[in-house]
């Protein structure tokens, strides 16, 4: 149950809404055009979609007309290595610049997304990472949580005033992971003290100050749930809500990896992450899209997901879109 009052759907609408759909190219194909035009409200995009910065207005403002209303255009533009719009000319802030350096380079950074119309940042990492660690090389703030913390709030606060939603990653911390989720299941043993002393502080200050989404990430922690990864958990969507407080949109990382897909079809993947809580399913394989809004479908229609989470997750990605700068569809 949710306390806000959140835009209603019909089913079809709500199953669409709840995907943050990859497409093809550099051109808004047909599949992703009537995705949007039937409820679909968030796009992702990643560097195969990104030519110019010409073309991506074009991209952007074609998906704002087939769209029936606000839309989220999201991409990876976090502080370091993984900064997908420097292709186009637009960097991100280094991970180690001065705080004055840093909040400049981010607003810059900022202004050039909103008028790209790309109003949806999958950042800043909150990882605190600590040794050897090959998923968060680059593009994290370091070992020290408090430090991670400011600067993520630096990021977050700094692109939100401009309109742009950011994304804390990856709930609930994956500093200690030593293989890469996309490659291969992911395990943590930490204990849930040591994710509470420095895990958990910078994204609770995050959510504490507002923070629009949380990525939930896929590795194991055996503190927390044994059995699934974290963002297919019941547990840690309820520690994310519960114990948190937060009541933004989850996000789960990209279906696509292996630390996820490992001994699950993608209709199982799709279920098990709404009924844990998740609000918006990053469906980066554009051929999936249209399978995992039919498994969705399907599943309300079996009683297998109640028709009242789907609406909770539905509301909360159409709220967000919302509180966003909106995308122009003459731009």
């Amino acid at each position: 149950t949710t306390t806000t009052t959140l835009p209603p759907g019909t089913v079809a609408e709500d199953a669409r809404a709840v995907v943050l759909a990859g497409l093809p190219g550099l051109v808004l194909d047909s599949a992703t055009e009537s995705f949007l035009a039937e409820g679909g409200r968030a796009v992702i995009v990643f560097g195969k979609n990104l030519a110019s910065q010409s073309q991506v207005r074009e991209l952007t403002a074609s998906m704002a007309c087939a769209a029936d209303g606000d839309i989220l255009i999201a991409v990876d533009q976090e502080p370091g290595r993984v900064d997908r719009l420097a292709k186009i000319g637009i960097p991100s802030p280094a991970v180690d610049s001065e705080q004055e350096q840093f909040i400049a380079d981010t607003r810059t950074m900022g202004a050039a997304m909103v008028d790209l119309g790309i109003n949806f940042d999958l950042a800043p990492v909150l990882d605190v990472a600590r040794g050897s660690n090959p998923v968060l090389v680059g593009r994290n703030f370091g070992p020290d949580p408090e430090v991670v913390a400011a600067r993520g709030l630096d990021f977050q606060l700094t692109l939100e005033s401009l309109g742009v939603a950011t994304t804390a990653k990856h709930f609930p911390g994956h500093g200690l992971s030593t293989v890469d989720p996309h490659l291969q299941v992911t395990p943590i043993a930490a204990e849930i003290s040591t994710l509470e002393a420095i895990d958990f502080p910078p994204f609770r200050s995050a959510i504490d100050n507002g923070i629009g989404a949380v990525m939930v990430g896929h590795p194991i922690y055996a503190a927390l749930d044994p059995d699934n990864p974290a963002s297919l958990s019941p547990a840690v969507l309820d520690l994310l809500r519960t114990g948190f407080g937060f009541d933004g949109v989850a996000v789960t990382d990209a279906f696509s990896m292996a630390g996820v897909r490992e001994g699950r079809t993608l209709g199982e993947v799709t279920v098990e992450a709404l009924i844990a809580g998740e609000d918006l399913l990053i469906v980066d394989n554009p051929p999936e899209v249209a399978e995992v809004v039919a498994v969705i479908e399907q599943a309300v229609e079996d009683g297998v997901l109640s028709r009242e989470r789907l609406a909770e997750a539905a509301g909360r990605v159409r709220r967000l879109a919302m509180s966003a700068a909106p995308v122009k569809c003459d731009q």
